[in-house]
């Protein structure tokens, strides 16, 4: 195990590698910078770098819950319940392409002899999307519109349904022996008590952050340090009292936009931190994914699972499509913004194995084995995807990257 002050210096020389790496793909390739940042995660892991137990605890779980609050923050402020009530397609348009993630993955991986609670787990997994990529890529890429707005509300949506299915899942379901699953009765009342505590939760963040963003001063910095005190703050009481510090974040952003019809003043302060938070969590996702030992058994089944959740996001947004707002032509791009997986999905995988640790050591390692590479590898794809997909929809302009920079033209950066 290394010192406090070697594991320092070891993740500022990943922070810095990872800042200039993804500078280099940005300004040469036009992707988002989050490639490089997940390609010195993947290094890093290989080489033992980060020196992270698994699973997460401590300031490495804190870490994430509070990138992962940052965006999930500024992702579900954006949503109008009254306009997303009114959009009954939409709605079961999100509802059932996370569905069909969830039954088509766990089918799939049962018929690989995986086992029901392993199965089951990463399907759920599987259902959720990552806003927290998209906004970056959005961020990157400049990109605004129909497409990229629908993309990141599908995804808001389809990442708290996880978070939910996620919570039964651990309070209602343990793993047998067998590798079963055994139904719990006696965690219904814990589920209720988790979910109310969530809400109360956001509702005492809504109620610290609301007066604070109705301020013009707001676009201080020390605005900015007060947001991020109280998100951290509702992580670590959270994580003390029981509920979830994530879905807290998600319901806060939803209050906080429809409280009032008036635009939030996010401080530019906050803005950056969010930034440097999500590089030190794209990092983080890849170094624990890159610590799974492979073989062609599990390469087989991380494959099965990552085709069969394509397949079942890319086949329900496609098909129901057409009763949405924005047609169903411009759907294709909507349905690979769906692709990729980051933070959310590595926070209910670490808490799954936590969980099982004790009750099922086996089904605990399995399911890290087949989620962390299936979330690394559906997060560069996915970017890829997405990137290429927002470029052709027309809500980002492909104006950097080599052949922009050959012919000396305007960088949508300049």
């Amino acid at each position: 195990m290394l010192s406090a002050s070697q594991t320092t210096l070891n993740w500022c020389l990943l922070a810095a590698a990872a800042v200039l790496l993804g500078h280099l793909v940005h300004r040469f390739s036009g992707f988002p910078r989050m490639l490089g940042y997940t390609a010195v995660g993947l290094a890093a892991g290989w080489a033992g770098f980060g020196d992270l137990p698994w699973p997460l605890q401590g300031s490495a779980a804190l870490m994430l819950e509070v990138a992962l609050g940052t965006s999930l923050l500024l992702a579900a402020s954006q949503i109008s319940l009254p306009w997303l009530l009114r959009q009954p397609w939409l709605m079961l348009q999100s509802l059932a392409e996370s569905i069909a993630a969830l039954v088509l993955t766990t089918a799939v991986l049962l018929v690989l002899d995986c086992g029901w609670a392993v199965s089951l787990a990463v399907g759920v997994v599987a259902m959720a999307a990552s806003p927290t990529v998209l906004l970056r890529i959005a961020h990157d890429l400049n990109s605004s519109g129909a497409v990229t707005d629908r993309s990141l509300l599908l995804a808001t949506l389809s990442t708290t349904l996880a978070l939910l299915v996620a919570l039964a899942l651990m309070a209602l379901l343990k793993p047998t022996e067998e590798g079963g699953l055994q139904f719990v009765a006696v965690g219904l009342g814990a589920l209720l008590w988790h979910l109310l505590l969530s809400l109360l939760w956001a509702a005492l963040l809504t109620a610290a952050l609301w007066p604070v963003l109705r301020w013009r001063s707001s676009r201080s910095d020390p605005a900015a340090l007060y947001l991020l005190a109280a998100l951290t703050a509702c992580a670590i009481v959270a994580a003390q009292w029981g509920g979830s510090a994530v879905l807290a974040f998600i319901a806060a952003g939803l209050l906080l936009r429809n409280l009032s019809p008036m635009p939030l003043l996010w401080p530019s302060a906050f803005l950056a931190a969010n930034t440097m938070l999500n590089l030190l969590m794209f990092v983080l996702v890849a170094s624990m994914a890159s610590q799974v030992e492979w073989s062609a058994a599990l390469i087989l089944i991380v494959a099965s699972a990552i085709l069969a959740r394509m397949i079942a996001k890319f086949g329900f947004v496609l098909l129901l499509g057409y009763g949405t707002a924005i047609g169903w032509r411009r759907q294709w791009p909507v349905a690979c913004a769906q692709l990729p997986l980051s933070g959310v999905a590595l926070l209910v995988v670490s808490a799954l194995a936590q969980q099982w640790q004790i009750l099922r050591p086996a089904s605990a390692q399995l399911l890290g084995s087949i989620a962390l590479p299936m979330i690394v590898i559906c997060e560069l794809l996915g970017v890829l995807l997405a990137s290429t997909a927002l470029w052709r929809s027309g809500d980002a302009q492909r104006g950097i990257g080599r052949a922009a920079l050959l012919r000396v033209e305007k960088r949508h950066d300049a």
